[in-house]
This record gives structure tokens, sequence and C-alpha cells, in this order.
């Protein structure tokens, strides 16, 4: 079993589509390459800010391979292999395997509420069968079922296990993971809004959705946490905040791409289901953007 060092913003990064809703992979290319600018310490290729559960698993494969041709060897390589069935996780798992991937990337199975028992089978089946550390992603508000502590008992000393993006939003379930898997289990924020409080308590990385938007500025806050100054920090999270909060309040993949497309980077809209922004939804959007990058930049300037 291969082991990776954990540290640093690491972004799951968006899929671009074009108008007809097929895979844009000149925007991919763009895309990550904004990313990789920032210096980001790695990439998520396939998760949920990806719209996996709106691709097929051919289109995720291919994505998966251009996601190593462009990542490998300039930021840590994940894969987001999650499915509904654990035969499918395991398919892509060995896929991103093949092609260099260093690390998958796991939430619970969606819509099969699998019990605690099962959800660590199926763990365990996707790390036996790729050869590859798992990070496991915790948010029960998407996935319906949540990594309790019955399933993380179970994994905890499974040394494939290595880190748990923790998304509930549960700050008191955030320290007693902390508590509870140290040594084991390393805890990565995942609870966009939190990010301050957990990096305070020694937490050293960020697996960011919002990266996507604003990566230069969470590298920038992530690297004066790891420093240590934590007054520079909380003044640098406190302007990130009103984009952050604006995100949190609905439509995040929809915002995530408008976000990118008033920085320049166009990546499309998102795939149905979700629509297009309303007028307002997107100048709200906007002018908390505006706000965020410009009280950062006058705090960093």
């Amino acid at each position: 079993m291969s082991t990776i060092n954990i540290e640093g913003v690491y972004v799951p990064v968006v899929t671009p589509f074009r108008a007809d809703e097929s895979v844009d992979e000149a925007g991919f290319t763009t895309a990550v390459e904004f990313l990789l600018d920032a210096g980001v310490a790695g990439i998520v290729v396939g998760g949920t800010t990806g719209e996996y559960y709106a691709m097929s698993l051919e289109e995720r494969a291919a994505q998966l391979e251009l996601g190593a041709k462009l990542i490998g060897g300039k930021a840590q390589l994940i894969a987001g292999c999650n499915s509904g069935a654990t035969r499918d996780v395991i398919t892509l798992a060995k896929h991103a395997q093949g092609h260099g991937y260093e690390a998958i990337m796991l939430s619970p199975p969606p819509t099969s509420l699998p019990r605690q028992h099962e959800l660590a089978a199926h763990v365990e089946a996707v790390a036996d069968a790729s050869g590859l550390p798992i990070i496991l992603y915790n948010f029960p508000a998407r996935s319906g079922v949540e990594y309790g502590f019955e399933s993380l008992d179970l994994l905890a000393d499974n040394p494939a296990v290595v880190a748990i993006k923790e998304s509930s939003g549960d700050f008191s379930r955030f320290l007693a993971l902390r508590k509870r898997y140290e040594g084991r289990i390393e805890v990565m924020c995942g609870s966009d809004d939190q990010a301050f409080d957990y990096m305070a308590w020694g937490v050293r990385s960020w697996l960011d959705g919002p990266g996507n938007g604003m990566p230069a500025e969470h590298v920038a806050f992530t690297k004066t946490m790891l420093a240590g100054d934590f007054e520079l920090g909380r003044r640098q999270y406190e302007a990130l905040l009103p984009w952050i909060w604006n995100l949190e309040e609905g439509s995040y993949v929809q915002k995530m791409k408008r976000s990118m497309a008033h920085r320049g980077v166009a990546v499309g809209e998102a795939r149905r289901p979700l629509l297009a922004l309303s007028d307002a939804d997107a100048a709200g959007l906007v002018a908390a953007l505006d706000e965020s990058i410009n009280a950062f930049a006058a705090i960093s300037g």
C-alpha cells in the first residue's frame, strides 16, 4: 500500500460542459491549469463538485485519463470514484490506479442507505481492489448516510484509510473525530465555513470546492495558518466569508461555475437537472465574490 502526505489546499475540480452538455476537454484543461498556477497541493478529479453523478462511467474514465495527463507530477492526483454500486466504484478505482492516481476519495454510496458494517465493507473492498490510499468523504446531507463511529472504528486500523474529509458542519463531531482517531485517520477540513476553526485546532489541509473560484487566495490563507500566523489568517478568512456564505445558500455548482467565469475561466453551465442561475442570484453571487476578492487583496497587498 502506497502512502500520501496530506497538507495544503486540495480542490475537487469542476467538469466544464458545452452548450449541448457534452464534456468540454479544453475547458477542463483551462480549469486544471488555473488551479495548478495557484499552487494547490492536490486536485480531485471526478468529485461531487465535478458533477460525477450526472456523468456516465465512460465519461468519468476518460476524464480520469485526461486528469492524469494534466496533473501528474504537478500536484497530488486524487480520484473521485463514487457510485451507487461497489463494483462500479472498483472499476473506476482500478482505472485510476492504472493511470497513476495517488489516492481515492470515497463517500458513502448514495440512495441505498447502507448500514455501518456494510459501509465499512464497501470501503475495504475498494481499498483491496485498488491498492490505493482512501480519503473518506463525510457529507451526510448529500449521501444520506454518515461515516459514523461504528464504521470508522471498523476502518481506523486499516492502513489504506488515511484521512476523512469532514463536511458534516457539526464542529463537535470534528472535535470528537480528531481525538478518537488521532494518529490513525487524519481529518481534512471539508466544512468551508469552518476552515479557520479547523486549522486553528491543528488540521493541516482543506479539501475545498470553493478553491475552484479563488485558488490563489485559499492557498495563501492555508499557508498563513500552517505558518502559525492566526491573526493574519483570521483576517484573510474573514475576507473569504462573504463569497463562501453566498455559496452555502444553495445552487452551489452553478455558483462555482459562474464564479470561475467571472474570473476569466469559462467552464459552461451545470449539467441538468441543475439549471442556470437567475439574474438576481448571479448578481448577488458576483457582488459577494468581488467583495471577497477586494478584501483579500487589501489585506495581502
